[in-house]
């Protein structure tokens, strides 16, 4: 163990190097992306925000992958005037690749097809399926501090 402290002390600059560059280029195909496919989400004003909360848990039920994958304290919910719109936080958007846990959704109100309370390990969760514009369905688990506030601003 002290031999690998010793290396990263030894070659500090280039352990940084490396990391910087993994930012970097993240952000700069974030940045790309962005610009070629436009954002996932039309925008909007504060005035269309009728539920918001930051640092919320979940996953996808996509695939096994994703199940484990999710994300812990590192999502943004938000319900809007016309859809619910589930992104990362900023940081993880740069560093992660586009729909690496199937975590960066733009719904439609119309187009959820159900919201029901359901508990996972333990914990409290809530259960939004949709169907997606390519007509597939898709359930994302969402571990929410304000699953009322939550499912009230919905039906508003």
């Amino acid at each position: 163990m002290r031999e690998i402290f010793a290396t990263l002390e030894r070659n500090f600059d280039l352990f940084f190097g490396i990391c910087l560059a993994w930012v970097v280029t993240w952000a700069a195909y974030s940045a790309w992306r962005r610009y070629k496919k436009g954002p996932i989400h039309p925008p909007f004003s504060e005035a269309d925000v009728r539920f918001v909360e930051r640092y919320a848990s979940g996953f996808s039920h996509k695939s096994l992958f994703t199940r484990f994958g999710g994300a812990k304290n590192a999502l943004v919910v938000r319900v809007l005037k016309d859809a619910v719109l589930i992104e990362p936080l900023a940081i993880f958007k740069w560093i992660m690749p586009f729909g690496f846990n199937d975590l960066e959704h733009y719904v439609a109100k119309s187009s959820i097809v159900r919201v029901q309370p359901s508990s996972s390990f333990g914990r409290q969760t809530m259960l939004l399926e949709f169907r997606a514009n390519d007509g597939a369905q898709h359930t994302l688990e969402l571990a929410l501090r304000k699953p009322h506030e939550f499912q009230a601003a919905l039906k508003g």
